[in-house]
């Protein structure tokens, strides 16, 4: 398994922060390598709330939200062929802000186990320029 950790402080409310990562539709608009994510089951998104998406490099994945304590903390398991990853959001206000942290627990199967350590090397250098995306998105009026 290997772990890769986000962090970023974005002047925008918990709430907004959270609504916004927690529901992966929105995934595409600030992570290039997201192509399309569809919600299965109906608004809104809470524990068991389940998505279908393709991700680039990655392929289709089915996800579901296992842990909601909006606007604190998420889990989100997400299931690719020959790859597992937890995807656990942390949202904490702090001086008028919010702190989030997006914690990616990644565990690969078959051919792709010993790429493991590649891959988590590319989703940490790709996560640099998706998080900046993310926070000028946050913080653009109507978000």
């Amino acid at each position: 398994m290997a772990t890769v950790v986000h962090r970023l402080d974005v002047d925008a409310a918990p709430e907004t922060v959270f609504d916004h990562v927690v529901d992966l539709r929105t995934e595409p608009v600030w992570n290039p390598a997201a192509h399309r994510v569809d919600l299965l089951t109906g608004d809104p998104v809470a524990v068991g709330s389940r998505f279908r998406g393709t991700w680039r490099g990655l392929g289709s994945a089915d996800a579901e939200v296992v842990a909601f304590d909006r606007p604190r903390h998420w889990r989100t398991r997400l299931h690719f062929r020959g790859l597992e990853v937890d995807l656990v959001g942390d949202v904490v206000p702090r001086d008028g802000h919010s702190h989030l942290t997006l914690t990616l627990d990644v565990a690969a199967r078959g051919v792709l186990r010993p790429l493991l350590p590649v891959l988590a090397l590319g989703l940490r250098v790709a996560g640099l320029a998706t998080m900046r995306r993310l926070g000028r998105l946050l913080t653009m009026p109507g978000v």
